[in-house]
């Protein structure tokens, strides 16, 4: 970096990729170099943040950043380190060349600008720029997001407004599971298979990794699975499986090492996910190209690889009403293929036939099945959300507004009809999936053609009321009842109705207490309400 006053003399920030050299010189536009600086001490980190910046009109300021932000006033003699207190891990600096005192920085905690020559900052808080590598919605409460953003812990907004996002647990953040039944558990995790269990709601965490080995190997992303046939059972990945069945209290191994070995690769397992329809089948995938299933609970895993690229493996997701069929992402991002691997078993992984149609060259990093559309597809790729509705023969962009950088994982509300988009560098968006044409909104702007209100009596035991209005002639109208996992449970009404006032009664007879959701469809238009189930 050389200062526009005095084009003739550089700096360079110089290291060996494990460690920083020091600052080295120029006067004669680089045909000569001086040490000015022996290396800084801890910062090793050089490989991921190593940025020099000298100040456009004094070439005696510069600026070193790494973990920590560096300055020196002397031309590199000494050095202080600045931005105290601002987040670490920096990697991009800017000066004002009208305002020779205000600079501006880039770290992993976002944007940060001072306007006394570095004294003190201040930190943009309207950019949507966070890296999420996983979040979720909670299914009882859909307006609450969770998320797991890079070197920013994990953390969440209990009403869905852009400015009330709060951190709930540290380190990098990655998954985060709220128990659909009960939401005083919570599960999050930090970098490396830091695994966290809350019983108050989120509020409070302690460590749940009791029972995994500390020399396994774990990926940077590790992943953890929920059983939404018994939610107390949860399951997680090193270079084996675990599992828990009281809530990530403890962990036990129920698999040897499914991976290719300690080699290549990291040689660790990336997803996981369990079905809704058998307690007994696990499917996994892994950072080096293995796809895995067990039938019977662990006892016994089946390499079912098959043709499948040697091509890390993002997502295993599993048919929600078919154990025996199983959906797979693929990306060869590391190789520089970037070719769009998606694959369907209908045969526990014994056969697999690749669905990509017209998908571009991309790679994919999550997919969902629909349970309430099918045969209907999302895909997130690292180019925005695609979708399928036809099984995967033809694909296409889904809605607009989201902008077209890479979408790291996928959460669709069935009920209420919410996709939500975890983008890796421009934070989250919803979008309304009902009629495929929404934007990034719930309502997209659209007039409303339907009220759906509050069922009466709530709670109730076992008869209730439900209201609603059609306002725009006759429209094929639906009237669903969901459980707490998702899964429809009733049709109440399913014919072309007119403009009008309706009332149904639904009989919970041969249900169970808990919470439960209702959703009305029609003219392209959904709402959803809760309603609660007191025996």
């Amino acid at each position: 970096s050389s200062s526009s006053s005095s084009p003739n003399i550089y700096f360079a920030l110089v290291s060996n990729g494990t460690g920083v050299k020091g600052v080295y010189r120029s006067s004669d536009n680089g045909s000569s170099w001086t040490s000015v600086s022996a290396a800084f001490g801890g910062e090793s980190q050089v490989w991921y943040n190593n940025v020099i910046a000298v100040h456009p009109r004094n070439p005696n300021i510069v600026y070193a950043l790494m973990t920590s932000a560096y300055r020196t006033t002397n031309g590199g003699t000494s050095w202080s380190i600045t931005a105290s207190g601002v987040h670490v891990d920096f990697h991009a600096i800017a000066f004002s060349r009208a305002d020779t005192n205000r600079v501006v920085l880039g770290s992993d905690g976002g944007v940060f600008t001072s306007t006394n020559g570095g004294s003190a900052w201040v930190k943009s808080l309207n950019l949507p720029i966070s890296q999420f590598y996983a979040g979720t919605v909670d299914f009882q409460n859909p307006q609450r997001y969770y998320g797991g953003m890079q070197d920013n812990g994990t953390a969440r907004t209990l009403t869905g407004a852009e400015n009330n996002w709060t951190g709930i647990y540290g380190g990098d953040g990655f998954y985060v599971l709220i128990d659909p039944v009960n939401i005083t558990y919570v599960y999050a995790e930090s970098q490396n298979g830091g695994l966290a269990r809350s019983t108050t709601g989120g509020t409070s965490f302690v460590g749940a990794t009791s029972g995994i080995s500390g020399t396994d190997r774990k990926n940077w992303s590790t992943p953890i699975a929920m059983s939404l046939i018994n939610t107390a059972t949860l399951y997680t990945g090193t270079h084996r499986v675990y599992k828990s069945t009281n809530r990530m209290v403890n962990w036990t191994a129920i698999s040897s090492d499914l991976t290719r070995g300690n080699g290549g690769r990291i040689g660790t397992i990336t997803t996981i996910d369990a079905a809704r329809t058998d307690s007994n089948v696990v499917y996994i995938g892994t950072d080096d190209g293995k796809v895995q299933v067990t039938t019977n609970g662990g006892t016994t895993w089946n390499d079912v690889t098959g043709t499948l690229p040697n091509r890390w493996v993002t997502r295993v997701t599993v048919d929600p009403d078919s154990a025996n069929v199983c959906y797979v992402t693929i990306s060869g991002y590391l190789e520089y293929d970037f070719q769009a691997h998606i694959y369907k078993t209908t045969n526990y992984g014994q056969t697999w036939i690749p669905i990509g149609g017209n998908l571009p060259n991309i790679p994919l990093n999550d997919i969902i099945v629909d349970p309430a559309t099918r045969p209907r597809l999302y895909v997130a790729s690292d180019a925005g959300v695609l979708f399928s509705t036809n099984n995967g023969t033809t694909w296409q962009v889904l809605g607009t507004g989201l902008p077209t950088v890479p979408v790291h994982d996928l959460t669709l509300h069935s009920p209420t009809r919410k996709l939500v988009a975890h983008t890796h560098g421009r934070s989250a968006w919803a979008v309304d999936v009902t009629t495929l044409t929404g934007v990034a909104s719930q309502t997209g702007g659209l007039p409303v053609a339907i009220t759906l209100h509050q069922n009466y009596p709530n709670p109730f035991n076992p008869e209730t009321k439900i209201r609603f209005e059609i306002r725009r002639g006759s429209e094929r109208t639906t009237l669903r009842v969901f459980d707490a996992l998702g899964r429809e449970v009733a049709t109440m009404v399913d014919e072309n109705l007119g403009t009008g006032v309706y009332e149904r009664a639904f009989n919970a007879d041969g249900l169970a207490s808990g919470m439960y959701w209702y959703r009305l469809e029609s003219g392209g238009r959904g709402l959803a309400k809760k309603m609660i189930i007191m025996k």
